[in-house]
């Protein structure tokens, strides 16, 4: 189990400059298009800059509760994208400071 926390500590570190790359991304979106931060929504990001990705937000609706997928489709793709890379750094690091004492707990 610690393994396990380990490496997904690690994947919550390792994405973060991808999260950021996003972010500046809609960032780049919003100052050369008519969307502002609060109407450049993620459904939105999706359609019109992730086209490819549009399957599996169809397949999605179909296995997922659609009200809630229609409210997290629906927030803003930049305060959500930085939200997300935060929490997801954070966590990472924050399960990383405390392994250590979990497995002297363990022993």
């Amino acid at each position: 189990m610690i393994s396990f926390l380990r490496v997904f500590a690690y994947i919550c570190i390792w994405t973060t400059p991808f999260q950021v790359a996003f972010v500046l991304w809609g960032i780049g979106i919003v100052t050369v298009t008519d969307y502002s931060i609060l109407s450049l929504s993620n459904i939105e990001f999706i359609t019109n800059y992730l086209g490819f990705l549009l399957f599996i937000v169809e397949w999605l609706y179909t296995w997922f509760w659609n009200a809630l997928l229609d409210w997290v489709f629906s927030l803003p793709a930049i305060l959500h994208a930085s939200l997300k890379a935060v929490v997801s750094t954070w966590l990472g690091l924050w399960i990383l400071k405390n392994i250590d004492g979990w497995q002297s707990v363990k022993a």
